[in-house]
């Protein structure tokens, strides 16, 4: 009989065999890579004490930190008990895991959940746990923008100014336009707002220009700020930011000007 991998080929066509907890499994795995995340399903880990099966075994960068992560998946009908959030403690302990995470749709008892409270076992759902992570990973992402901002006000203030003008890095003495300068005070500005204060934050890249020269931060003053509420909008906006001025600065360190504007415009 042909077999395909997870099913049977019957009459022409494949009747899918996998079971419901294979593909929860595969599922949960999916998801985790998805984040950037190495997550390998069905693996035999080597503890202390024994070895153990492990559902998906998740590794990478988290927050700037390598983790490993155990993660169980239940795709069960019943919610899941206390028993088998023990049984996780023990074996992230064993393994020596940064956390573990039991994944199910079906919900826990109240006595798993107490044995949850002030341990490394996360109990949680893949719709719960993709707004609890994103949220967290688009921050890390916000992080990673600062050592881009540093990296290219060096860059910008290397050129000398006709050559910053020549690229479309700023604007002629006295006009106004695009500039460089506007740009990294800008970003620099409301990653620091982030920081301190969360969200909503209000880019305005003039604004924090003229702070850099002293004067108040007011961002949004006249209107001329964009508002953000989340950080996976503001992190696409400014990397968006970034790349255009970083674009400008390839071109004018490598000897070249700025595209010319269409006849008429």
């Amino acid at each position: 009989m042909l077999r395909s991998v997870f099913g049977e080929w019957k009459a022409g066509y494949v009747v899918d065999a996998t079971p419901k907890w294979m593909n929860y499994q595969l599922e949960v795995s999916r998801f985790f890579g998805d984040l950037g995340m190495e997550a390998l399903v069905d693996q035999t880990v080597r503890g202390v004490r024994t070895s153990h099966d492990i559902d998906v075994l998740v590794r990478g960068t988290y927050a700037g930190f390598e983790i490993t992560w155990v993660v169980e998946c239940k795709a069960w009908q019943s919610r899941i008990s206390k028993e088998k959030v023990l049984a996780l403690r023990q074996i992230v302990d064993d393994v020596g895991a940064d956390r573990g995470f039991i994944m199910a749709e079906s919900g826990y008892q109240s006595g798993a959940l107490e044995a949850a409270l002030l341990s490394n076992v996360t109990l949680t759902s893949i719709e719960e746990l993709t707004e609890r992570l994103h949220y967290d990973l688009a921050m890390t992402k916000l992080v990673k923008l600062e050592h881009r901002v540093d990296e290219a006000r060096e860059r910008y203030w290397e050129l000398n100014k006709n050559v910053r003008i020549d690229a479309g890095l700023r604007p002629e003495v006295g006009a106004v336009g695009y500039s460089g300068d506007q740009i990294t005070a800008g970003v620099d500005v409301i990653l620091r707002e982030v920081r301190l204060r969360g969200f909503p934050v209000i880019y305005d890249p003039v604004m924090a220009s003229l702070g850099s020269f002293g004067n108040r931060y007011s961002p949004g003053l006249g209107g001329q700020g964009t508002t953000f509420n989340d950080p996976e909008k503001l992190f696409d906006f400014l990397d968006s930011e970034l790349s255009e001025l970083e674009s400008k600065l390839d071109r004018a360190h490598r000897g070249g000007s700025a595209p010319q504007a269409p006849a008429g415009t």
